[in-house]
This record gives structure tokens, C-alpha cells and sequence, in this order.
């Protein structure tokens, strides 16, 4: 009997492990995670003038963040950048979905770099890079504004 009631306990135990998983699970979003295992979530605001606020509001603090040589948390202003300029395609009318969807490609890649840069304690570099992703994003503005103001 004692040897059932074993086989009985151990049935049980795996069983309760196996099953767990198959309980429901309380969805959540996942974040993106860049090397280094950091995740980055960045709210996407729902419209094209909440992301070029919220653009602003992160490159303000990536210009503080490495003026006050704090290299290791550049990545997570650039990487936000990054997501808000990856958003506006979708957000932006027909006609401006090239312009935007190559500014976000640029944007991507000067992010990669700063996260790089700032990795290596490369203060000058990364601070050429800043320089650079603001001068795309401005350069990103102005074309999509422009392109506003022709119609």
C-alpha cells in the first residue's frame, strides 16, 4: 500500500508542476530588451504631436544624461527616441511615410551607436552621436513639416 500511496504523491507533484502553466496568466506587454538584458518600453502617445513631444522630452534628457557623463543610461533616451520615430510611419498621412520611415532608419542606426559608445565610456564619441541624432531629428521635423505646409 505504501508503495500506491508514493506513487500516488509523486503522480500528484508532477502533476501540479505540469499544470501551472496551463492556468491563466495575467497578460502583460513585453518590453523590448536591447544586450545587456535591459528592457526599454516606450509609451507611444496616439498622436503624431504627442511623439514629437515626447521625442523632445527624451532627447532633452539623453543631452543632460551625457553632458553629465552618464554614459550608461544614454542607451535608454536614445532607445526611446528610437521607438517614438519608429511610431510616426504609422501616425503620419500616406504621403509622408517614405520621409518618415527612412528618418527612422537613420534615428535606429545613431541610437546604436550612442548604446555602443556609451558602453565603451566614450565620451566624445557619444557625444558625436547625440550631436548627429539631433540633427536627424531635425532634419526629420522639418521634412515632415514641410511637406504639411506644400499641401
Amino acid at each position: 500500500m505504501e508503495k500506491i500511496t508514493l506513487v500516488a504523491m509523486i503522480f500528484l507533484a508532477c502533476l501540479a508542476f505540469t499544470a501551472t502553466p496551463l492556468l491563466p496568466q495575467e497578460k502583460k506587454s513585453a518590453p523590448a530588451t536591447e544586450g545587456g538584458g535591459h528592457s526599454h518600453f516606450t509609451k507611444i502617445p496616439a498622436t503624431v504631436e504627442g511623439i514629437w513631444k515626447a521625442i523632445q522630452k527624451q532627447q532633452a534628457g539623453l543631452v543632460d544624461t551625457v553632458a553629465k557623463k552618464d554614459l550608461g543610461e544614454a542607451h535608454d533616451h536614445a532607445f526611446a527616441i528610437r521607438d517614438l520615430v519608429k511610431a510616426l510611419p504609422a501616425k503620419v498621412s500616406a504621403e509622408h511615410k517614405t520621409n518618415a520611415a527612412a528618418g527612422a532608419k537613420e534615428i535606429t542606426k545613431l541610437s546604436a551607436d550612442i548604446d555602443k559608445s556609451g558602453a565603451a565610456g566614450a565620451q566624445k564619441a557619444t557625444e558625436a552621436n547625440v550631436k548627429k541624432m539631433g540633427e536627424a531629428i531635425l532634419a526629420l521635423q522639418t521634412k515632415l513639416q514641410t511637406s504639411e505646409l506644400k499641401k
